[in-house]
């Protein structure tokens, strides 16, 4: 594996644009590309996935961020206590869901450390019995990005307030999110008392044969795409699926983000963004 030196950013729209970056952009590398990192707090989305559906509302009114990745998969909440990691390699079939070919390398270190982790049927890493990593991947036919989470110390009471049911009827046809059990190791193991020891401990047992730097001119390339790409609207919002939404007396349909029936008729044509 190479390690890619992501300069401990926390910017989650960076370390997404930097996902697509090395998935799209990179050039070919003589072994896999690694990724470990460390988000500020935000609720993640997968690019097929309804954030009106699946976001409290609440969270998003109360000023939360929210992300939407280039995989597919569920919804997951990432904050200072839940590592994050990328592994990318060139396109092969057989590796295409081999969640194994990406992860077993991590499961075989975690249980060096002591915990005695595996996966699902589902493809997440469980430990004693409940989820600590969820995954999912991205193609586009040159290269596989394979990439997912480990909680370590992550705020569980925040995680669940910002993934808990809304209040009120939603309705979508889009992806939905499989709800699970989750833990953190601090709750199991005095091993790891923070993501950063875990990430440190990674790079230490991890198979990693080089480190590459990223150059200033791939930053600002990688800039640009985190401006034009995952924060703009039309990614964020613009990708909602079909959704309606029926509060109270109040009725909304909105697709791609754009208001296409309420009872309120002064909602109509408008963008619908909540926070």
């Amino acid at each position: 594996m190479i390690l890619i030196d992501q300069r401990d950013n926390t910017d989650p729209y960076i370390n997404a644009a930097i996902e697509e970056y090395l998935a799209r952009y990179f050039p070919a590398a003589a072994d896999d590309l690694l990724l470990l990192y460390i988000n500020r707090p935000c609720v993640v989305v997968g690019k097929n996935q309804s954030i009106y559906k699946e976001v409290n509302h609440a969270y998003l009114l109360g000023g939360g961020t929210v992300v939407r990745r280039i995989s597919g998969g569920g919804t997951v909440y990432h904050d200072q206590g839940n590592l994050c990691f990328a592994i990318l390699t060139d396109f092969d079939e057989s590796k295409v869901n081999n969640y194994r070919y990406f992860n077993q390398p991590i499961l075989d270190a975690l249980r060096k450390a002591g915990i005695n982790a595996e996966f699902n049927k589902r493809n997440d890493i469980i430990w004693n019995d409940k989820k600590i990593s969820g995954n999912a991947q991205f193609t586009d036919r040159k290269r596989i990005l394979s990439h997912g989470t480990i909680l370590v110390n992550a705020d569980l009471d925040r995680l669940r307030a910002a993934l808990s049911p809304n209040p009120f009827t939603i309705e979508s046809k889009a992806v939905a999110s499989v709800r699970s059990s989750v833990m953190n190791l601090t709750q199991g193991s005095e091993r790891f008392a923070t993501a950063a020891a875990l990430r440190s401990y990674l790079e230490q047992e991890l198979p990693i044969t080089d480190r590459v730097s990223l150059s200033d001119t791939q930053w600002e390339e990688i800039k640009g795409v985190a401006e034009s790409k995952f924060r703009s609207f039309d990614w964020l919002w613009g990708r909602n699926p079909l959704t309606l939404i029926k509060a109270d007396d109040m009725t909304v349909e909105i697709e791609n983000g754009i208001v296409r029936s309420s009872s309120d008729p002064s909602l109509i044509g408008r963008p619908y963004i909540i926070g």
